[in-house]
Order: C-alpha cells, then sequence, then structure tokens
C-alpha cells in the first residue's frame, strides 16, 4: 500500500502531455460488449461502424465479465472485440471498470471503499491493460466512467482516513486572515483533491503497464458537478479531456429547444478546463429512454446533426454516441442505442454518418481549424459553488431559483445565452486558470459568483484599470472564501466600481428593472442590490433605487448591475439582457468575423476558422422559419456542407429545426 501511494504522490505530477491531434473530428460510438452475445454480432457492431464512417468506439472493460472465481482472468470475450475492432479499422477508447455489481451499478463506483479495494482495483488494471496494450486497435485508456459525484464525499475508510492525515499535515495555513469566524470548506476540498488523488492514481498505475497510449476521462453532469474538478491538476497525467452529455440525464438545466446551447456551453467548459490537451466529447445521447434518464426523450436525427455540428463548432476532437447497441438485460437494458432491435441503422445512426463523412472530406480545414475566440469570458469560480451549495442545504424549499445551488451556473449560462443571441458565443473559464496578462479589448462577466476569494481582488482590479471591461450582476462579491460578507466592511472593490452596496432587499420571485444605457427593462428575480455611487454613473433604476452603475476606472470600465437578470430572463423574457449584454459587450460583438444584425433568440451560432477559411455553423431551435440578418454578407463561393439555407445578401433564411454549415475562403471576404 505505500508502495502504491507513493508511486502516486512521486509520479503522476510529473508525467509529460501527449497531444492527441486528428485531422479532423472523429465520430464515434459505444458498443455494449455483454456475455451472451455471439461472434457475429460483435463482430457486425464494428462493421456496422466502419460501414457508417465511424472510426472510433468506446468499450467498458467490464472486470465482472472477466474474473474468474478463483481468481483468474478471462478476456476471450474482449479479445474478440478487440479483434473485431482491429479487423474493421476502428480506433477503440477502452474504459476501466473494475469489478463490480453489474447489474446493480450502472456507472460504475467513484472511490476506493478501503486499501485492500485499492490493491484490487491495482490488480484489475494491471490484468486488463498489461493484457491489452499490445493490441493495434487500442488507442485511449479512460481513466474511469464519468468521475464526480456532486459534493458526495468519498466517505470515511482505512484509506481516506489516511489520505486526508496526510492532505491535512500538507495545508498551509491562509494569508488571508480577517479576524472574522470563516466557514469550514475542509470537506469539499478534500473531496476535490481525493478525487484528482485517485484519478492521478488509476493513471500511475496504467503507465507503469502502458506508458505509450493515451489516457482520458469524462467529467459528467458538469454544471453541477463543477466542483468536484481540478481540471489544471488534471493536465498533469491525462493526454485528454472529455464529457458526458447525456441530454436525458444531465440538460436538466434547458429546455429542449436549448439543447445546442447546453451542447456549446458544456463544450466551452471543457475545452478551458482541458488547458493545452484536446477535448472529446465522450458520451452524446444517441437513442431513446424508457427506464432511465430523468427527461424522457429520443434524440431526432435533426437533433443529432445538430449537437454534432454544435460539439464540432465548439473544437471537439471527437464525440462518441451513447450507445451503438442496447444493453441486452437489466438496468438500461432496451436503451439508448442507434441501432433499432433488428439491429439495423436508425436514422440517428445515417444522420450521424452523414456528419462523419462530411468532416473527413474537409479535413484540410478541419486539421487546422479552431473556434472563433470573440475575447467576452464568462468567469465562474469553485467558491462560489461551494457556497452556494452550502447556503442551499439551509435554505432551498424549491421555491426560489436564486436559491438553488444551481443558482450560479445557470446565472452563468443565461448570460452565455443573452450573448450568443447576438451570434457570438462567449468563452468559459475558471476564475483562477483565466489569463490576466494583457486585459486590452477584453470584457470577463462575473455572474452571480456569492464568493469572490481575496486573491481575486487585486487581480479584479488591475484588470480594469489596465484596460479591461469587467461586468457583474446578481449576488456578485456578497462573500469572500470563507462565507464572510465583505459588503459589510470595506468593500475590497469600491475603488473600481465607484460605488457600493448599501443593502439587498428582497422585492418579488419576478420584478423588472427600468434600465437607461441601454435604453430597455431588465428582467430580474428576488432581489435588488442598491447602490450608492461614489463615482460611478446610474445605469438603472428601481423606483428610487440606484440598482445598476458604470465606472471609468483607469483605462477600463466596470459594470455592475446587482440583481439577479440573467434568472429573470431565463425564466421569462431575455430580451432585455440581450440587449443589456449588445451594449456592454458590443466591441468584442463588433470585431466578430460575423455576428447577427440583432439578437436572435433561439438561433446559435458558432464560427471556426483555419490560416485561410472560416466555418459557420447555424442552428435554429424555433419552430418555424427565421430570417437572420448578419453584420456582412457571406461570399457569393461560401460552399454549403449541410442544411438546405441559401444566403440572401446580408441575411440567411433557416427552416424549423434546421443546421446549416457554410465554408468560405478568407480571401473572398
Amino acid at each position: 500500500m505505500k508502495k502504491i501511494i507513493l508511486l502516486l504522490a512521486l509520479g503522476f505530477l510529473c508525467q509529460p502531455l501527449y497531444p492527441q491531434r486528428t485531422e479532423y473530428p472523429q465520430i464515434g460510438a459505444q458498443v455494449f460488449i455483454e456475455p451472451g452475445q455471439t461472434d457475429k454480432q460483435i463482430d457486425g457492431f464494428f462493421r456496422i461502424l466502419a460501414q457508417h464512417g465511424f472510426e472510433t468506439a468506446r468499450i467498458r472493460m467490464f472486470g465482472a465479465h472477466m474474473l474468474r472465481p478463483d481468481g483468474s482472468w478471462d478476456f476471450t470475450l474482449y479479445d474478440k472485440a478487440f479483434d473485431a475492432a482491429g479487423k474493421h479499422g476502428v480506433k477503440l477508447f477502452a474504459t476501466l471498470f473494475p469489478p463490480t455489481d453489474e447489474l446493480g451499478d450502472v456507472g460504475g463506483f467513484k472511490f476506493p471503499r478501503s486499501k485492500a479495494h485499492l490493491l484490487e482495483i491495482a490488480g484489475y488494471i494491471e490484468a486488463v491493460v498489461s493484457h491489452f496494450r499490445g493490441h493495434p486497435a487500442l488507442d485511449t485508456w479512460v481513466l474511469q466512467n464519468e468521475p464526480g459525484t456532486g459534493g458526495t464525499g468519498p466517505g470515511r475508510n482505512d484509506l481516506t482516513d489516511e489520505v486526508f492525515a496526510r492532505w491535512k499535515a500538507a495545508q498551509k495555513t491562509p494569508a488571508y486572515d480577517n479576524g472574522y469566524l470563516k466557514a469550514d470548506f475542509t470537506q469539499e476540498r478534500f473531496h476535490t483533491d481525493f478525487t484528482t488523488w485517485y484519478l492521478g492514481w488509476i493513471a500511475s498505475q496504467v503507465d507503469l503497464h502502458d506508458p505509450a497510449h493515451h489516457k482520458h476521462i469524462n467529467p459528467h453532469q458538469l454544471l453541477d458537478n463543477l466542483a468536484d474538478y481540478d481540471f489544471p491538476a488534471y493536465e498533469g497525467f491525462l493526454t485528454s479531456l472529455g464529457v458526458s452529455m447525456h441530454l436525458s440525464w444531465h440538460f436538466g438545466y434547458f429546455t429542449r429547444a436549448q439543447y445546442p446551447l447546453g451542447i456549446s456551453l458544456m463544450a466551452d467548459i471543457i475545452r478551458s478546463g482541458a488547458g493545452k490537451n484536446p477535448f472529446w466529447i465522450t458520451e452524446m445521447q444517441g437513442g431513446n429512454v424508457t427506464a432511465s434518464g430523468r427527461e424522457v426523450l429520443c434524440p431526432t436525427a435533426r437533433e443529432i446533426t445538430q449537437w454534432l455540428w454544435t460539439g464540432i463548432a465548439a473544437g471537439a476532437e471527437g464525440v462518441i454516441f451513447w450507445t451503438l447497441n442496447q444493453r441486452a438485460s437489466a438496468l438500461e437494458a432496451g436503451e439508448w442505442g442507434m441501432l433499432d432491435f433488428q439491429g439495423r441503422p436508425s436514422d440517428r445512426l445515417t444522420a450521424a454518418s452523414e456528419v462523419a463523412r462530411t468532416a473527413k472530406a474537409h479535413k484540410s480545414f478541419f486539421r487546422e481549424a479552431r473556434p472563433v475566440r470573440s475575447g467576452i469570458t464568462l468567469l465562474y469560480n469553485t467558491e462560489s459553488l461551494r457556497t452556494q451549495q452550502k447556503n442551499a442545504a439551509v435554505s432551498d424549499d424549491g421555491r426560489y431559483e436564486g436559491r438553488k445551488a444551481s443558482a450560479t451556473m445557470k446565472s452563468l449560462a443565461g448570460a452565455y445565452e443573452a450573448i450568443a443571441a447576438w451570434g457570438v458565443v462567449p468563452e468559459v473559464c475558471e476564475m483562477d486558470a483565466y489569463d490576466w496578462s494583457d486585459p486590452q479589448g477584453k470584457t470577463i462577466v462575473l455572474t452571480n459568483l456569492v464568493a469572490l476569494p481575496s486573491g481575486a481582488w487585486e487581480r479584479l482590479d488591475d484588470f480594469v484599470r489596465k484596460g479591461g471591461r469587467m461586468i457583474a450582476t446578481g449576488l456578485t462579491g456578497f462573500y469572500d472564501q470563507n462565507m464572510h460578507c465583505i459588503l459589510m466592511d470595506d468593500f475590497p472593490l469600491r475603488r473600481c466600481f465607484g460605488a457600493q452596496i448599501s443593502e439587498y432587499k428582497a422585492v418579488a420571485p419576478y420584478f423588472t428593472i427600468a434600465c437607461d444605457t441601454p435604453a430597455t427593462t431588465l428582467p430580474a428575480h428576488l432581489w435588488k442590490g442598491i447602490l450608492t455611487p461614489d463615482k460611478a454613473q446610474a445605469i438603472a433604476m428601481h423606483g428610487d433605487d440606484v440598482v445598476g452603475t458604470r465606472h471609468r476606472y483607469g483605462k477600463g470600465e466596470a459594470v455592475w448591475l446587482p440583481s439577479l437578470i440573467e434568472l429573470g430572463g431565463w425564466h421569462g423574457d431575455n430580451k432585455g439582457v440581450a440587449d443589456f449584454y449588445g451594449t456592454y459587450c458590443r466591441g468584442q460583438i463588433d470585431r466578430a468575423p460575423l455576428h447577427f444584425s440583432r439578437p436572435a433568440d433561439g438561433v446559435l451560432m458558432r464560427l471556426m476558422e483555419s490560416p485561410s477559411q472560416r466555418l459557420a455553423v447555424l442552428v435554429n431551435k424555433r419552430p418555424h422559419a427565421v430570417e437572420i440578418g448578419l453584420s456582412r454578407a457571406l461570399p457569393a463561393s461560401a460552399r454549403r456542407l449541410c442544411g438546405e439555407a441559401s444566403p440572401e445578401g446580408a441575411s440567411v433564411r433557416l427552416g424549423a429545426e434546421e443546421c446549416a454549415v457554410f465554408l468560405w475562403d478568407k480571401q473572398a471576404e
């Protein structure tokens, strides 16, 4: 046991990065392997993938299928799957899945139960990795299926007690101490670090037996589980980062019409979290659910096309559907598949195949293509997520959106939607990972970040003073990292904002604010923050109260609207919020290579570019055709890769549920 822990402590943080670049986006699907399948069936699954242009598959390496009662290993079933994949030219993402209750533990355990269990896991990894490491079909080891528990810690046992003692002894006394009581986030911080510890330990065990192949994980329920993850630390032992996007399970924030928006948002979070590594959508819902999922849903063929092109335009190196074939028995039996029960391709598989072939046909573009960066970044931080979760545990009775644990990330999603209505998608980044070095011409948005840790105060002040624009909404800055209300003292960002908050007042579940810059009505939820300006200019009022300001500070500007406008717009008319962001992000919107001439709610556009070409993906989620005004006309030579839309001057007409993709040469602009 000491040897295993020492290997982690000294090894995994020093692992090199292995860029896993592909020439064009890879489309694939999970092939579900289980006892009872015939050799013909297994071969047929991979044959169908190859026939449809799918060059990647994911396979779950069920330890329960391989471990025999006498402790020996029988790999026969999975040898057949690997051989079939190799025969048909399909590369495999092999998900490590140590022995567990196969029938009742569909997603797998997230933490070891004890030191003895850790040794059993090590034995499984040694057996499986050593056996399959030389197979030509193997591409990537997925270290764990869907790490993350949404705040549920690993629990007490001899392993966690030992790691916790060592972890606690290594903690440094915080430099910031204002003398007040401090909320205790010890368990939350340990949970995040233990998750990193365990994932890094798995990586170190894989490297003992196979240091050559790629390593990957797929976080899930992303907007709820973000506080579980330390993405920068993962760069030390991963070669790519992924995400699960089961619309039935993971998209509770969104209506069905907002699903492409949610895919775009989550892809941006993971692309940022991946750092220098590529990112994948490791699981995308491919079929119908009956007993599974929170939302009963079967994707349409058009939705599959929309979701794929949205992920591709966000920069995903690949998208893998869950699943090609349905599991046959027990939980999830007969669900999720892209084949019908007779093994025939569904319209969903045919639609995905068309996208796969189109991407491959234009690999000269995708080889060097990257998402167009907007210069607008929505920031989040772990301190706000944990604080909101702690408050929700005692105050959320289900009536008020602003009191839910989701309030911070749903506010961010509301700002994302409002900015995207202009045809420009913002980036999303954890505050500590943001590049603060050059604020000129950039805008950062802090939506309902209830906790601003002391380490961020000077960075935020400098960002504005040196030429950036900061927009803050909701209860941003209510607390520091210790849940001390910093609005009651000498507010550390008072000079930057040119104002301070006198108090927050509960108004109504939903109310409106009169804004004069821009001239619009803003929706709001629950509370208004009443501002006392020092040097700031009032831009919004509620009755006689100043509730919004803007302040020129140094070379930049700070805009403060301390009411939950994004949550107000999320459940009502979002036009005022789009007008607000359209005004204060105007510089970045106008600098975009292409954007909408006016807000287009329900229509998403994403841009990619290579050194010589641009690609635009447009998705219309309105139930009727729309005419979208563009900032300029597309070149007459623009090629349509998907859809039926045709540009007409500086506009494009999109049919209901249409996804249109255009590619053109920059020199033709």
